[in-house]
């Protein structure tokens, strides 16, 4: 997968490009779905995302709409396209 766009994304575009709710999303966060890089502006940190994350996040939510468990949903993504995950 190529990276035409390397500007980090926030959670709010996050969250509306894999049609998920912030409490999801961050639930996801929490469990390890995908980890975020935080970007600090002053005294408050941003979670900021690239094109893998949102990626990531949009096949996890694929496999959770038809019923997978978010674990077994993860385990199935990262078997079917572990070049997500940087793993040949």
């Amino acid at each position: 997968m190529s990276r035409l766009n390397t500007e980090p994304f926030g959670t709010a575009e996050v969250c509306r490009q894999v049609g998920i709710s912030l409490r999801q999303l961050e639930y996801w966060i929490l469990i390890g779905i995908v980890t975020p890089c935080l970007e600090q502006h002053g005294l408050k940190f941003f979670k900021r995302f690239n094109e893998l994350d949102i990626e990531i996040l949009k096949q996890v939510r694929l496999l959770t709409d038809e019923g997978f468990l978010v674990s077994r949903a993860l385990d199935k993504v990262r078997k079917e396209h572990p070049d997500l995950f940087g793993e040949k």
